[in-house]
């Protein structure tokens, strides 16, 4: 199949944005502002969630990096702390700056679109699409320190500076190289703000592989120079490992990111996880029984025994799915986790001594390399189909959306007050109060507008969660027919191409939440990077159709080889 690229932004002739545009825009932007005003921060005791990003944001504006090292120190990445402290640097209280920020990105992932955006009108639609996002305001998963605020804009501004540099392909090389950047940076951001950003590789490996060879030919100088425009994209990422390698080095002796990813941990829980004694049930990564062996064969793994028998005793104990967790503080209160050079060796000792145990065949073990993600059993495949489709659905549908006209009633902070305080300085923001009574002793006026506020905002979601499949179902057979056409005219075109990098970024992330949720436990924040794809996915859609279909001689040469 011939893939002679599509014509870009000088194809047609080139228009600004009209002044009436950016005050609708703008006023869009300050309504959704003003109506997400009535959501309040949630502060709760939770030493390993939303605190522990209060206390590292308030460590990095006391410039001492992350602070004193604990067991929760280096478990989550370090780029949404970051951005606490940052916003605490502009005066404005945290959710506002994240709900700018969003608003930013929307126009970036909007303003990629505009080689094939000549209507004003049609813009305006888009952006407003994006912008609404019910959840952005989804409460109150929006009024907890979630990450949620920030990997939601960044994955949109991540794929659309993909689909950027898509439509840029003959603009100058200065333009080219500012989106290949922005890439970069984007996707930089994204894997330090949560754990799960390998979801983003296939999309990213499709990007690089089309802009590479987008016309179905090699040459050695025209590869060269598209793939020195992409080098941005790895330099980047090299450059935020490199710096908080050096900075953890620095602080903590060792270069270490994230003590999950590390080499030591992953063989130490990985071993546990491999040995198989007695074959482990859904949800339980390293049974009793196995840890009963793990003491016997591993003389380091043994001092937790004391440790792990006290946490079993107390009435109020974690699920056994959070192991990971328990692990954490076992070893923490045993004495072998006091510095991080410390603790990666009693990790890598404990790894060790169970991989010669499994060399020896002193245990039983699998036949897998250690690794953290939990153990796949063959019966676990007749659970694929539907577990994989209730996640897509509830991506593609919005149906999970909900949020009450009183939703601000029934939630309360639960964090000391030590906490409540470090809440209070580091991200500006008015706290939910300490018990119901506070709330309901709120002026009238006051409950009020707050009650009119959330409900507003609930009618707008609600109003998503009827267009959305809909929307969905039509953006998915436009892209087949794009793909038809690709096919019958012998090139693709940018619907196929785009939305193919698109739609392999949902799949991606249904699919490890899928291998979570039959292994571990059901999990749905991370599937909130997913709905601003979905409106993107959509948006695309509309905008190629909408010029495919006016027939004109612009539109057309959008999808015709050069």
């Amino acid at each position: 199949m011939n893939t002679d690229h599509f014509t870009t932004a000088e194809t047609g002739p080139k228009q600004g944005l009209s002044r009436s545009l950016v005050l609708w825009m703008l006023l869009l932007v300050v309504i959704k502002l003003w109506l997400v005003q009535a959501q309040d921060v949630i502060a709760t005791y939770t030493p390993a969630d939303d605190y522990l990003f209060v206390k590292l944001a308030k460590h990095i504006l006391t410039g001492s990096w992350l602070g004193p090292y604990d067991q929760f120190t280096l478990v989550k990445g370090p780029v949404y702390p970051l951005f606490i402290a940052a916003a605490h640097y502009t005066g404005l209280p945290l959710l506002v700056v994240q709900h700018l920020l969003y608003s930013l990105l929307c126009i970036l992932a909007v303003m990629a679109l505009r080689p094939l955006l000549r209507s004003q009108w049609l813009f305006l639609v888009i952006f407003f699409l994006l912008l609404y996002n019910p959840f952005t305001y989804a409460y109150p998963a929006s009024g907890r320190l979630f990450r949620l605020g920030l990997s939601m804009p960044l994955v949109l501004a991540f794929f659309g500076c993909m689909g950027g540099l898509l439509l840029r392909t003959d603009s100058p090389l200065k333009v080219k190289l500012r989106w290949s950047a922005a890439t970069g940076l984007f996707f930089s951001l994204l894997w330090y703000t949560r754990e799960e950003g390998i979801w983003l590789l296939p999309s990213l490996v499709l990007f690089g592989v089309y802009f590479l060879f987008m016309d179905g030919s090699f040459n050695f100088k025209k590869q060269g120079s598209r793939l020195a425009i992409l080098l941005p994209i790895p330099l980047f990422f090299i450059c935020f490992t490199a710096t908080f390698s050096q900075l953890n080095q620095k602080y903590y002796g060792a270069p270490c990111i994230n003590l999950f990813k590390s080499a030591e941990f992953q063989s130490a829980l990985g071993g546990l996880m491999n040995i198989n004694v007695v074959k482990t049930r859904r949800y339980i990564p390293v049974n009793s029984y196995s840890q009963k062996a793990a003491y016997e064969v591993s003389p380091t793994f043994r001092q937790l025994q004391p440790f792990f028998e006290e946490k079993n005793n107390k009435k109020r104990r974690m699920p056994d799915s959070f192991y990971l967790w328990i692990l954490l503080d076992v070893v923490r209160e045993s004495g072998n986790d006091n510095t991080l050079p410390e603790s990666l060796e009693f990790y890598r000792k404990v790894g060790s001594e169970l991989k010669e145990a499994c060399d020896t065949g002193a245990i039983p073990c699998l036949d897998r390399k250690p690794s953290i993600k939990p153990v796949w059993w063959p019966e676990y495949f007749k659970l694929v189909p539907r577990a994989s489709w209730n996640i897509f659905t509830q991506a593609v549908t919005f149906n999970y959306f909900s949020l009450g006209q009183d939703e601000f009633e029934k939630w309360k902070t639960t964090a000391s007050k030590e906490m409540v305080e470090d809440y209070r300085f580091v991200t500006r923001e008015t706290l939910v109060p300490g018990h119901w009574r506070d709330i309901h002793n709120y002026p009238d006026y006051y409950r009020h507008m707050k009650t009119e506020k959330f409900r507003i905002l609930a009618d707008i979601g609600e109003g998503y969660k009827m267009v959305v499949p809909v929307f969905f179902t039509l953006a998915v057979l436009v892209h087949l027919f794009f793909i038809g056409l690709s096919i019958k005219r012998r090139h693709l075109n940018f619907a196929t191409v785009f939305g193919l990098i698109i739609l392999g970024g949902i799949i991606s992330l249904v699919a490890i939440l899928t291998y979570i949720k039959i292994t571990l436990w059901p999990i749905n924040r991370p599937l909130f990077s997913a709905y601003p794809l979905v409106l993107y996915y959509i948006s695309v859609m509309i905008v190629c159709a909408h010029n495919f279909f006016k027939k004109d001689r612009y539109a057309e040469t959008i999808y015709e080889p050069i």
